[in-house]
C-alpha cells in the first residue's frame, strides 16, 4: 500500500511540473520577451589586419566541412582554422566573392578574374583560373562580385555580364543594360538591372519581375525570404520592402532606425531574426516584426562601423566581413556584457530587480537600468556591498553607510562605516539586523521607514556573511572561523557566542561560510560542504553535496532561485544545481567556463534577479545569464590537421589540411617515410570560435607513447628521431565547454635504415653466414693450425723425445758399439796378441827348425851311413815344408783380416801384382815386426827383407819421400 502511495504521489509531482510548465510557457515566452531590454552586450571578437595580416577590407566569407572559415579578402583569400590564419594570393588580385561547391571545389572571384580552389593529393589548395580560359570578347570585367551554385552550375556574377560553368566550359550573358548584384532565393538568381529594375536569370535570359521596375532607381543590396510567400528586399539608400508580386515598405518598428541608415548586407538567420549590415551604423538585429533586438556599434565594441558581408557560422555565430577587418558576434551566447559600453563603471558586487527597474552596485557607485538605459544614482558613489528589497524599500549597504532608495535618490539613514547587509529576525517583524565591519547593528521600523536603534553590544566582528537558524545567528568570519550567536530577548545584546573553528570539524578557520538554500543551512568550507549536528555541537561533511561537487571546492558564494536551482561560484569554478524529477540533483559548469577568467574575484556574487535573469559579479560590470539560451549545441566540432610536415635531411611537407574525408579531416592516404626523415611535426586546429584561444589538444603515437598526453593548448606537437615501425597519431580537442571531439587520425610508417633494410638484413643474413663461414673456416684453420702446431709441438718434444731416446739410444748404442769396439779392441788386441803370439811362435818355430835344419846339414856334411843322411834328407824337407807354412798362413790371413779390416783382401784388390810373398811381407810390416822378425818367419835373410820391402814400395807405387810402414798402416 506504502508503494503505492509512494508512486501515486511521483505520479502527481510529474502532473504538477507539467502543468506548471504548461502554465508558464506563455507567461515565460512574454516575460522573456518583456524583460530582453535587461540583458547585457555579446561577446564580441574582432580580429585586425594585423591578426590576419592581410587587407582591411573584407567582402564575403564561408565555412567549409571541416568547420574552417574562408574570407574574400583585398589581398587574397584568408582560411581560418580557429588556430591559424593562412592566406592565397590567386594571382595578387582582390577577392570579392567566395562559395563552396558541392564538389569540394572553393570557388573565388576577385578582380578581372574568377576560377577554383581544389585539393591536391597532400591537401595543398591549387588554383584554377576559369577566365583565362574565356574568348577575348568575353574576358573584358572588372569584379565579380558574388558567385552561386544552382543545380551543380556555377554562376559567377560581375557588373558586365554572369558567367556559368558547368564543369567543363563557361559560358557568358550579356544584359541590355549594366548589371548590379546579383542574388539567388530557393535556387533562383536575381539580378538587378541599372535602369530596369529587378530582373530574373531564367535559361540565359534576365526578364524583369513583376513590378521590379519599382526599383530601377533602387539599387537593391540583398534579397532574402521573409516568409512563405514574400521576399524581403533590401536597399543601400531606401530602406526595406516585402515583395510578393507587389511591394510595400517593411516597417521598422520604434525609431532605432534612420533614413541615413545605408543598408550594405543583410541575412536572414537560422532563429528567424534578421541581421543587417550597414555602410554607417554598424549592425542591427532585428525581429521579422522590426523590432530592434541589438544594435551594435563602436560603441558596443565594434571596431568599425561599415560591414559588407554578415555569414553565421555552424555554431551561430555572427560573422561580420567589414570594410577594416573582421568580428564575430556570440548572439547565441547565454551569457552578455553589462558594462561601461552600456553606462556602467567598476567591478560588480551586487544587483537587485525590483518591477521594471534593476540596481546594479559597483564599487563605483549603485547605478539603475530602466527602458534600456543605465544611469547612476546620485549621492551614493563608491563601494555598494548589497541591495536588498525588504518590506517595499530597496535597501543598500555602502561602504559609507546604510542607504535607502526613494526612486532613484539616495537617502541615508545610518552613518557607520561598512555596512555589509541585513538580516530579518525570524518571529521579529519590525527588527533588522544589520551585519557591519565592527559587529551588529539593529534596526527597528517605524511605518515604511527604518531607523537606526542601537549597536548590538557583546560582539564586534566582521559579519559580511550571517544567517538566521531559529533563535540563533551564525555569523562566518573570514579568517578566524564561524560564530553561532545567541540574543537577548530585545537583541540588543549578544547573551551568547561561541566560536567554531578546525577544532570543532571545519577543515581549517579561514574562508568558511554559510548560506541558507531550500530554507536550509548549508556551511562551507575549503574542503567541500558541511552540516551542523546538533547532537554533536560540530559541524560534519555534507554528504549529499560533497558527491556533487569535488570535496575540495571552495565556495564563496550560493544563491537559489524559484524553482529550486541552485547557483554557486567557487574559487576556480561557477556553476548551478539542478534539480531533477526523481528527486536526484546534477551539476552543470561546463557552459560557464566561457566566464571563468571574467567574474570578481574580490568578493564575488551571483545574483538570481529571477528564474531567466541571472547576474555575475563581473571585473568590469556583470556578467548576464540567460538560462533559456542555454541549449548544448548539436553541431560537434571536428579536429582537423593544418599541417603535418616531416624534417630530416629536407624539411618536407606531408600535409596541408584542405583534404575533406570521412575520417574527420584526418589525411586518407598512408605516408611512408625514409629513415633520413624520421622526425615529424604536427600542427592541428579544432575551429570552435566560441572557445577563441582555449580550445586544449591530447595527443597520442601509437607504438610510441604509452598513453594520452595531459590536456594542453599547445596546438603542435613534434616527434624526433623515430626508430623505423609503423605509427597512427591520434589527436583530440576540448573545447571550453568540456566537448571532446573525435580523435583525427595520421597514420604513416618510418623505412629503416638501409643498414636495418630487409634487403640488408637478407646481406646480413647472407654475410653473417658468409663471416661465419669464413669464421668458422678460420678457426677451423686456427683449429687446424693448432691442431698443427700442438702436432707440431708435440712431434717437437717427440722428436726431442726421440732424440733424447735416440741420443739414449746412439749413445747406448755408442757404449754398446764402444763396448763391442771395446769387446773387438780387446779381441782384435787378443787376436793380435794372438796373432803376435803366432807370430812370435811361428819365429820361434821357424828360428827353431832353421837351426834344426842348419844342425842337419851340418850333419849330413859328416859321413854317416848312407841311410843316415837319406833320413836327414827327409827330416831337412819335412822342416821345409813346415817353414813354407801354407796351412798356418791360411788361416792366419783370415784371422788378419778380421783383425785388420779384410786387409790382406783389400790390397790384393787394389794391388793385384803383388805376390803371396809379398802380400804376406806387408802384412807383417803392418803388424810393426823388424826385419829381423819378418825374415825368421818368411824364412829369409835379412837382405831379402830389405830387398822385400823395396819391391813392396814399388808395386804400391809410393815415392821416396813416403814411409812404406806408414802406409800400410792407414790402408
Amino acid at each position: 500500500m506504502s508503494q503505492i502511495k509512494l508512486k501515486t504521489r511521483y505520479l502527481l509531482c510529474w502532473l504538477s511540473v507539467v502543468l506548471l510548465f504548461l502554465g508558464t510557457c506563455p507567461i515565460a515566452v512574454l516575460m522573456a520577451q518583456n524583460q530582453d531590454n535587461f540583458k547585457g552586450l555579446p561577446f564580441i571578437t574582432n580580429y585586425g589586419p594585423e591578426r590576419y595580416k592581410a587587407g582591411i577590407q573584407n567582402w564575403d566569407i564561408i565555412q567549409d566541412g571541416r568547420g574552417a572559415l574562408f574570407v574574400a579578402n583585398n589581398l587574397g583569400l584568408l582560411e581560418f582554422d580557429g588556430e591559424n590564419w593562412n592566406r592565397y594570393g590567386l594571382n595578387n588580385t582582390k577577392v570579392r566573392s567566395v562559395l563552396l561547391g558541392s564538389d569540394g571545389n572553393i570557388y573565388v572571384g576577385s578582380q578581372a578574374d574568377f576560377g577554383f580552389l581544389s585539393s591536391d593529393a597532400k591537401g595543398k589548395l591549387i588554383y584554377t583560373s576559369l577566365a583565362d580560359s574565356l574568348p577575348a570578347a568575353t574576358r573584358g570585367f572588372d569584379e565579380t562580385w558574388k558567385i552561386f551554385e544552382i543545380e551543380g552550375d556555377i554562376y559567377f556574377c560581375t557588373f558586365e555580364r554572369i558567367y556559368v560553368y558547368d564543369g567543363r566550359e563557361t559560358g557568358a550573358f550579356e544584359a541590355e543594360n549594366r548589371l548590379e548584384i546579383s542574388f539567388k532565393v530557393d535556387n533562383l538568381l536575381y539580378s538587378y538591372v541599372v535602369d530596369q529594375g529587378l530582373t530574373l536569370f531564367n535559361d540565359g535570359k534576365f526578364e524583369l519581375v513583376q513590378n521590379g521596375d519599382f526599383f530601377k532607381d533602387k539599387r537593391i543590396s540583398s534579397i532574402m525570404k521573409y516568409d512563405n510567400q514574400q521576399l524581403m528586399i533590401t536597399t543601400f539608400e531606401h530602406g526595406a520592402f516585402l515583395y510578393n508580386g507587389t511591394v510595400k515598405p517593411f516597417q521598422f518598428k520604434g525609431d532605432f532606425w534612420r533614413n541615413e541608415f545605408l543598408i550594405n548586407h543583410a541575412t536572414r538567420l537560422r532563429n528567424g531574426n534578421i541581421a543587417i549590415g550597414t555602410q554607417n551604423a554598424g549592425l542591427f538585429i532585428i525581429s521579422k516584426e522590426g523590432n530592434r533586438l541589438l544594435h551594435l556599434s563602436k560603441e558596443e565594441g565594434l571596431q568599425d562601423l561599415t560591414i559588407n558581408y554578415i555569414y553565421e557560422d555552424n555554431y551561430d555565430g555572427l560573422w561580420l566581413a567589414k570594410n577594416n577587418g573582421l568580428s564575430r558576434v556570440d548572439l547565441n551566447s547565454p551569457f552578455t556584457f553589462i558594462d561601461d559600453r552600456m553606462g556602467i563603471s567598476g567591478a560588480g558586487y551586487t544587483a537587485l530587480k525590483s518591477e521594471e527597474l534593476v540596481y546594479l552596485g559597483t564599487n563605483n557607485g549603485l547605478f539603475v537600468w530602466e527602458n534600456d538605459q543605465i544611469e547612476p544614482i546620485k549621492g551614493i558613489d563608491g563601494q555598494v556591498y548589497n541591495i536588498q528589497r525588504i518590506k517595499g524599500r530597496i535597501l543598500v549597504g555602502h561602504n559609507n553607510g546604510t542607504y535607502y532608495l526613494d526612486g532613484k535618490t539616495a537617502v541615508k539613514i545610518h552613518d557607520e562605516n561598512g555596512a555589509w547587509l541585513f538580516r530579518s529576525i525570524p518571529g521579529e517583524s519590525n527588527l533588522l539586523i544589520q551585519g557591519t565591519y565592527t559587529g551588529l547593528n539593529l534596526f527597528e521600523w517605524s511605518g515604511s521607514d527604518l531607523l537606526f536603534k542601537q549597536k548590538i553590544e557583546g560582539f564586534g566582528e566582521s559579519s559580511r556573511v550571517m544567517e538566521f537558524d531559529g533563535e540563533y545567528l551564525w555569523v562566518a568570519h573570514g579568517y578566524k572561523g564561524i560564530f553561532k550567536l545567541k540574543f537577548s530577548p530585545d537583541y540588543t545584546q549578544v547573551t551568547e557566542s561561541k566560536l567554531y573553528n578546525n577544532q570543532d570539524g571545519l577543515p581549517t578557520n579561514v574562508l568558511n561560510n554559510v548560506f541558507k538554500i531550500s530554507n536550509q543551512l548549508l556551511f562551507t568550507a575549503n574542503a567541500g560542504f558541511y552540516d551542523y549536528s546538533v547532537d554533536q555541537d560540530r559541524f560534519v561533511p555534507n554528504d549529499e553535496y560533497n558527491e556533487l561537487i569535488d570535496p575540495g571546492a571552495m565556495l564563496v558564494d550560493m544563491e537559489a532561485d524559484e524553482v529550486g536551482n541552485v547557483y554557486f561560484i567557487e574559487q576556480n569554478m561557477l556553476g548551478l544545481i539542478k534539480p531533477q524529477p526523481n528527486h536526484q540533483q546534477i551539476v552543470h559548469t561546463a557552459p560557464f567556463n566561457k566566464i571563468r577568467r571574467l567574474w570578481n574575484d574580490d568578493l564575488a556574487n551571483i545574483m538570481v534577479l529571477d528564474n531567466q535573469h541571472i547576474l555575475i559579479g563581473g571585473k568590469q560590470g556583470f556578467i548576464h545569464y540567460s538560462p533559456q539560451l542555454d541549449i548544448p549545441q548539436e553541431v560537434e566540432t571536428q579536429i582537423l590537421f593544418s599541417e603535418i610536415s616531416s624534417q630530416g635531411v629536407q624539411d618536407s611537407i606531408l600535409f596541408l589540411g584542405n583534404k575533406f574525408s570521412s575520417t574527420k579531416s584526418a589525411p586518407n592516404f598512408e605516408t611512408v617515410l625514409d629513415y633520413a626523415q624520421n622526425s615529424i611535426s604536427f600542427e592541428y586546429a579544432a575551429p570552435h570560435f566560441e572557445s577563441e584561444e582555449e580550445v586544449t589538444y591530447q595527443f597520442k603515437l601509437e607504438n610510441y607513447d604509452v598513453d594520452w598526453s595531459p590536456w594542453s593548448l599547445e596546438n603542435r606537437k613534434e616527434y624526433t628521431n623515430l626508430r623505423e615501425g609503423e605509427y597512427s597519431f591520434q589527436v583530440r580537442a576540448r573545447d571550453i565547454f568540456e566537448r571532446e571531439t573525435e580523435p583525427a587520425t595520421f597514420t604513416f610508417e618510418i623505412k629503416p635504415p638501409i643498414y636495418r633494410s630487409f634487403f640488408a638484413y637478407v646481406f646480413y643474413t647472407l654475410g653473417g653466414g658468409f663471416l661465419l663461414f669464413l669464421g668458422f673456416r678460420w678457426l677451423d684453420k686456427r683449429h687446424q693450425q693448432a691442431q698443427s702446431k700442438l702436432k707440431e709441438e708435440q712431434d717437437r718434444v717427440l722428436e726431442i723425445k726421440d732424440n733424447e731416446i735416440e741420443t739414449i739410444t746412439q749413445r747406448t748404442e755408442e757404449e754398446i758399439i764402444q763396448l763391442k769396439n771395446e769387446k773387438l779392441q780387446n779381441e782384435i788386441e787378443h787376436k793380435n796378441q794372438e796373432l803376435t803370439s803366432s807370430a812370435m811362435h811361428l819365429i820361434q818355430k821357424n828360428q827353431l827348425l832353421n837351426t834344426i835344419k842348419s844342425t842337419l846339414k851340418n850333419l849330413s856334411k859328416d859321413e854317416r851311413t848312407k841311410q843316415i843322411n837319406t833320413q836327414l834328407g827327409k827330416l831337412i824337407k819335412s822342416i821345409d815344408k813346415d817353414l813354407d807354412g801354407g796351412g798356418e798362413w791360411s788361416q792366419f790371413s783370415e784371422n788378419f783380416d778380421q783383425v785388420h779390416g779384410n786387409f790382406i783382401t783389400r790390397l790384393k784388390e787394389k794391388y793385384p801384382d803383388l805376390t803371396p810373398q809379398e802380400i804376406k811381407f806387408s802384412a807383417y810390416i803392418r803388424m810393426n815386426l823388424n826385419t829381423k822378425e819378418i825374415a825368421n818367419l818368411l824364412g829369409i835373410s835379412v837382405r831379402g827383407v830389405e830387398i822385400g820391402r823395396y819391391r813392396v814400395r814399388k808395386k804400391l807405387k809410393l815415392e821416396r819421400k813416403d814411409n812404406l810402414s806408414d802406409f800400410l798402416l792407414r790402408f
